[in-house]
């Protein structure tokens, strides 16, 4: 099983130039000025690589990328139903 928390973890530390051990699942992410906004589309540019997934325009709102814990949850949600086209 794939550990998508820790993934997420380590993204955003090396992109972000953040300790791993300030990170944790609960982490502000979408709008804490923690992180900039390249590193959050990288975030998702990452994402849609890793987990060979699509994410639709629409999805790309605070609820789905608030913290790593939603995130995560988020990509679960489209590995187990993926967009038409990505097997």
């Amino acid at each position: 099983m794939m550990n998508i928390e820790n993934d997420l973890i380590n993204f955003i530390a090396k992109a972000g130039k953040i300790p791993k051990k300030e990170i944790d699942g609960n982490m502000e992410i979408y709008n804490s000025g923690i992180v900039s906004s390249l590193v959050i589309l990288e975030l998702m540019t990452f994402i849609e690589k890793q987990y060979q997934i699509v994410i639709k325009p629409e999805k790309l709102v605070e609820d789905n990328f608030r913290d790593i814990k939603t995130i995560s949850k988020f990509i679960q949600s489209l590995v187990h139903c993926p967009a038409p086209g990505m097997n």
